[in-house]
């Protein structure tokens, strides 16, 4: 059983291949840790877990969104009397609805994105993205033959994983590291990614590598597309907040000892400009990355979150 201890470790760890079963887990997680505790103090066990969480995760937004949710929902509820039992009833059935929701989202990406991909294409992708992957397998299930290329990600190398799970839909797949980018991309009829957040505007905060694959892609004339539901909308973007860094340990890129006046730097994540990206693919249709403002709702940030966030940002700052 999936306890918030164990889950805020694998967050901390950057232990998920992408914010969907990110957002699945942590939905488990709380869920797992309300069964088991029954708090009576609801409210502030739920805000709690929001606290723990934020503590060790990087800029994800579904993730972090769904945080604000969870933060609304308990808002709505202070003040009005509601059982302890009933109020964490209501909370589960609350948490699988937002479950739910991601699924759904994920699912129309997935045929949205399937009707851009022609029998015969060659598609690359870079990292690992669970809307990129439902795209890959609606295409399959579609019945078109494609081949696909993707590359090893530094510094976790989580590109294997996509290497097996496209194989593992019958796609043949060329692999590489992410140095052969300008090798392996030509010929692509279309290069996809996921994302983790994207800003009010337009800006793609993507796994590292990802911006030398957007200009590969413009050098040799390829479409580049980002698969992102509009919960990963950066609603804080809007409110002035630049996107935290994601520092990782230097361990992580290598065991090998370092020279004492060198250093190792491992950022998890960075940001495209929205002049590389062809278009955005979300569950509302495929959107120009200078659309994305116009598809975000500031006024549902809870204002517990924008405080939570705003000291968020600050500690973030002041490690590195």
């Amino acid at each position: 059983m999936l306890r918030m201890e164990k889950y805020c470790e694998n967050v901390k760890n950057d232990a998920y291949g992408g914010s969907i079963e990110l957002v699945e887990d942590g939905i488990t997680a709380i869920e797992n840790e309300l069964e088991a505790r029954k708090p009576d103090d609801v409210m502030g066990e739920v805000e709690g877990y929001v606290d723990s969480i934020l503590e060790v995760t990087s800029p994800i937004l579904p993730l972090i969104n769904m945080l604000n949710k969870c933060m609304i929902f308990m808002e709505s509820y202070r003040g009005e009397g509601v059982k302890p039992d009933v109020l964490r009833e209501k909370f589960i059935t609350f948490l699988e609805t937002v479950r739910e929701e991601q699924r759904q989202c994920v699912d129309k990406i997935g045929k949205i994105g399937s009707r851009m991909i022609d029998e015969g294409n060659k598609v690359s992708t870079f990292s690992t993205s669970g809307s990129v992957m439902e795209i890959l397998k609606n295409a399959v299930q579609k019945g078109k033959k494609i081949t696909a290329v993707a590359f090893e990600a530094r510094p976790n190398a989580e590109g294997y994983r996509t290497l097996y799970e496209i194989s593992d839909l019958g796609i043949p797949v060329t692999f590489g590291c992410d140095a052969l980018l300008c090798k392996l991309v030509p010929g692509s009829a279309m290069f996809f990614i996921g994302a983790d957040a994207i800003s009010s505007t337009g800006e793609v905060y993507a796994k590292t590598g990802s911006y030398l694959a957007a200009l590969a892609c413009r050098e040799f004339g390829i479409p580049f597309y980002v698969a992102a539901d509009t919960n990963k909308f950066d609603t804080m973007s809007l409110l002035g907040f630049p996107i935290k860094d994601s520092h990782r340990p230097a361990d992580e890129v290598t065991a090998q000892k370092v020279p004492d006046n060198s250093r190792i730097i491992n950022i998890s994540f960075e940001l495209i400009p929205p002049s590389l990206i062809t278009g955005i693919i979300t569950e509302k249709g495929l959107i120009s990355p200078q659309a994305v403002s116009l598809l975000m709702e500031p006024e549902k940030m809870n204002d517990t979150m924008v405080k939570k966030l705003e000291r968020w940002k600050e500690e973030s700052e002041k490690l590195n």
